[in-house]
């Protein structure tokens, strides 16, 4: 009986997707954009049209993505500092360089497609949040854990590829680590 109880909940997350923690994602949801908005010169940039902030997904991860949208969407109901922003979602597949988008915040994906994002995203001069800390060895920008307090990590050689520059009071206040 144990044994099918273990296999059923192994099994949950092959079929349905991975597992996400609720908290974490509540928390990356109110703080990512905020962070976004920190960045140097996006207020001029988006005087007449939204900042666009994508959550890249694995299609059986749809659901996940879709919280996530919505918590963004409740938080800062269409707007933030003053200005239009959007929460869109698209899987690994629909990333393209038509797809127009200021930041991606990546959940979780195989490594071959977490690569091709961030590679994608760094060309485009998008920042990049991840969902998981493990997976700033692709070169994502940000990560956010919560340990005894939220943490918030930036990948010091993605930030100097990427070129993107934020305001130095966020510098202040991450912890810098350097992968890829």
């Amino acid at each position: 009986m144990r044994y099918i109880a273990v296999m059923l909940i192994f099994l949950q997350s092959v079929v349905w997707g991975y597992t996400y923690n609720e908290l974490l994602l509540d928390a990356q949801s109110r703080i990512y954009p905020k962070i976004l908005m920190l960045q140097e010169g996006i207020g001029a940039k988006h005087k007449n049209m939204p900042v666009v902030f994508t959550v890249v997904y694995e299609p059986e991860d749809e659901y996940a993505a879709e919280r996530v949208v919505e918590k963004i969407e409740a938080y800062y109901d269409h707007g933030l500092g003053g200005i239009p922003f959007e929460a869109e979602m698209a899987t690994f597949d629909e990333l393209d360089p038509s797809l127009h988008s200021d930041a991606f915040y990546i959940l979780k994906g195989s490594d071959e497609d977490m690569e091709k994002a961030v590679e994608f995203a760094m060309r485009e001069k998008i920042p990049v949040f991840v969902y998981d800390f493990k997976d700033l060895k692709y070169g994502a920008l940000f990560a956010l854990t919560i340990e005894q307090s939220t943490v918030i990590y930036m990948n010091r050689v993605s930030l100097h590829k990427t070129g993107v520059l934020f305001t130095p009071s966020l510098y202040s206040i991450v912890r810098f680590v350097d992968e890829k």
